[in-house]
């Protein structure tokens, strides 16, 4: 993959990654007024973790333009991730300070519980 192909599925993942934002904002000024329904929590649920499926897919994707396998086992999220805050090792830019990684490691929690809990046990506050 060249240095353009990168950027161009970047950008790609970067407009729908803006899509997902704008319809939540959307959904946010729905509820302003009233208690969110089940449904729009499982929505708003939904965009959040779909959210941060995009950092993590322009994470592989930069992965995979630096020649760098992707890891294995059950916590290659965490691992892919964690390349891209320490980066010694690696020829991986240094994409995160300590306050992006935290609240990024709570948008990759959240999205662990949306695809394993269920959507009647998410608070709107904490979402």
């Amino acid at each position: 993959m060249n240095h353009d192909r990168l950027k161009e599925e970047i950008l790609i993942e970067l407009q729908d990654m803006s899509i997902i934002v704008d319809d939540l904002n959307h959904l946010i000024s729905e509820t302003q007024l009233t208690e969110p329904s089940h449904i729009q929590k499982a929505a708003a649920s939904s965009f959040v973790a779909q959210f941060y499926s995009g950092v993590e897919n322009i994470l592989k994707r930069i992965s995979k333009y630096n020649n760098i396998n992707l890891p294995k086992g059950d916590n290659w999220h965490i691992e892919l991730f964690n390349r891209f805050c320490y980066t010694e090792d690696t020829n991986l830019p240094e994409l995160f300070d300590d306050y992006l990684k935290e609240e990024l490691i709570n948008y990759r929690k959240f999205r662990h519980f949306v695809y394993h809990g269920y959507s009647n046990k998410i608070t709107w506050e904490r979402l």
